[in-house]
């Protein structure tokens, strides 16, 4: 009886090692494209919140400032604050009274608020106190606003429209400060740390 053999062969080990090396290539050059493809789009998701951010910061700040009024106010020690004030040197960069307190409650209460914003580390933080003429015990409510940051500088527009550095201004002769004038507008520019420095131009409305 003749026996009949197959003609069918396998792989041989060399083939083997090399079709398993061509698809650890292939999965190593297709790993590398996914993990770049996360890569850019983690980058572009964190950019883009940190955009709604300095957005979100520059809402807030504009709002106060254009909705600035002439109100003075007396501290915890019964001294007289002029209605906007920032600048010069220290951890408090610009503090003002404002109008457009949201009430939806029609609560028995003042439209105005007093605003200050801080710098402490990196971090810039808005003060809002309930009432504008405070007492010993008045504690203002302290939120976070941006991180990341480096410097905040400020310039106020006077009645001139000349640039200061600080407001109130000071007098020509430099032995005091002018209260009552609000300024025309107010320059912030914000240098971040991974942004660099931006800057805003606000018009005071109630000037």
């Amino acid at each position: 009886m003749r026996q009949i053999y197959s003609q069918q062969k396998g792989f041989t080990l060399l083939e083997l090692v090399i079709a398993i090396g061509i698809f650890a290539l292939m999965s190593a050059m297709a790993y590398g494209g996914l993990n770049s493809v996360m890569n850019t789009r983690a980058h572009a998701d964190a950019q883009a919140e940190r955009l709604a951010q300095l957005q979100k910061t520059f809402l807030i700040i504009g709002r106060d400032i254009e909705q600035a009024i002439a109100r003075p106010v007396r501290d915890s020690y019964a001294d007289i604050l002029t209605p906007i004030s920032g600048g010069g040197y220290g951890n408090s960069i610009l503090e003002l009274s404002r109008t457009g307190r949201a009430n939806p409650m029609a609560q028995q209460r003042s439209h105005l608020l007093r605003v200050a914003y801080t710098v402490q580390e990196d971090q810039l933080l808005r003060r809002i106190w309930p009432v504008l003429d405070r007492a010993l015990d008045t504690e203002p409510y302290e939120g976070l606003v941006l991180k990341g940051i480096k410097a905040v500088d400020l310039r106020f527009m006077d009645e001139n429209k000349q640039w200061q550095t600080q407001w109130p201004k000071t007098n020509l002769t430099g032995s005091g400060t002018t209260p009552a004038a609000m300024p025309r507008a107010v320059e912030i520019t914000i240098d971040l740390e991974d942004w660099g420095r931006l800057r805003r131009i606000f018009e005071v409305v109630g000037a």
